[in-house]
């Protein structure tokens, strides 16, 4: 059995490697171009600072300074985790998905079909999963504790979110799916940028996209995930188009009547790279050492943010079916 499994090993490093010298990342247009895609949006971020601080007066400055120190902090790791392991990037953990594949769609139109679908639709799960499953929650929740929106937040993410978390969920699995990996770098750039745009400031565009908003996450989409509002609480979860959310019944529009309140449930110093970074992680350390059983430990880890053995559940479903009784009482 070890000969056969290290024969087994010695093919699936093979696939790989020959996959890897027929998809070469310095070769791909768009992973070479993605860079200053990066840096456009980056620039645009400054402008954007500079216009929201200086002419209207209202950024807050200290969730700047948090971001870019989040931001730091991540390149640093990248960059440790690069010298110790190599490079990590969404698009290698493709190829490691496709080598060990049964099947490859290929680039075919139905290739491209049935990718662009899977990749949607993993988006849309490990979305849900970073925001029903409370060790998930803490990679997320650097994202979501800004209390205002900018260009910044779309880069203000945990480094294992980043590094790992993504490219395992949007790289590896898709293409274990029988995506092709040239499939996934093209909707990665796509991801990358669009997903950014999506955080442009609402100080400073706060109009709908019109026909956009049919099909397409837009700003306005989007400013409704980051809300605390219990009625926008775990919805719109993709962020190229409408379709995961559609299909699983997550859609929500921003309401005229109901203005967006950005952030997150927990009192959190969104100036503090600390508190937003690690603050889920020491909360739920605390709360796992007071558990009484295994089971108890297990269900902190794994179950929604909010989850408590005894009384009121704090979970955003339980949140919004106590608004929901509360609105029907209200009626009647």
């Amino acid at each position: 059995m070890s000969i056969l499994r290290r024969d087994l090993e010695f093919r699936s490093l093979k696939t790989t490697l020959a996959l890897m010298e027929n998809i070469n990342p310095d070769t791909l247009p768009l992973v070479q171009v993605l860079p200053f895609f990066l840096l456009a949006l980056l620039i645009y971020g400054l402008a954007e600072f500079a216009f929201v601080h200086y002419r209207l007066r209202r950024a807050k400055t200290g969730e700047y300074g948090m971001a870019v120190k989040g931001l730091g902090f991540t390149m640093l790791a990248g960059l440790g985790m690069g010298l110790l392991l190599g490079p990590v990037t969404k698009l290698l953990f493709a190829v490691w998905g496709a080598s060990l594949s049964p099947f490859d769609a290929g680039l075919s139109p139905l290739g491209w079909i049935y990718g662009f679908f899977i990749y949607e639709m993993s988006y849309w799960l490990q979305h849900w999963l970073a925001h029903k499953v409370r060790l998930l929650w803490c990679l997320h929740s650097p994202h979501h504790a800004p209390r205002s929106m900018n260009i910044f937040v779309g880069f203000n993410h945990s480094f294992l979110e980043t590094l790992l978390y993504m490219p395992f969920t949007l790289g590896f699995i898709p293409a274990l799916l029988g995506v092709d990996p040239a499939i996934i770098a093209v909707l990665t750039f796509v991801d990358v940028v669009w997903g950014n745009i999506l955080h442009v400031s609402d100080n400073v565009v706060s109009r709908r996209w019109s026909v956009l908003e049919r099909f397409m996450q837009t700003p306005s989409y989007h400013r409704v995930h980051h809300a605390q509002n219990v009625r926008y609480m775990d919805t719109n979860y993709n962020s190229i188009t409408l379709l995961g959310d559609w299909l699983m019944g997550t859609l929500q529009p921003l309401k005229e009547h109901e203005p967006v309140e950005f952030g997150i449930t927990r009192p959190v110093n969104t100036s503090s790279f600390l508190d937003v970074h690690f603050g889920e992680f020491l909360l739920l350390w605390r709360d796992l050492k007071k558990a009484d059983s295994l089971s108890q430990g297990f269900n902190y880890l794994f179950r929604p943010p909010g989850w408590t053995p005894q009384g009121e559940q704090q979970t955003a479903s339980a949140r919004k079916h106590r608004a929901l009784n509360a609105t029907q009482m209200t009626d009647a």
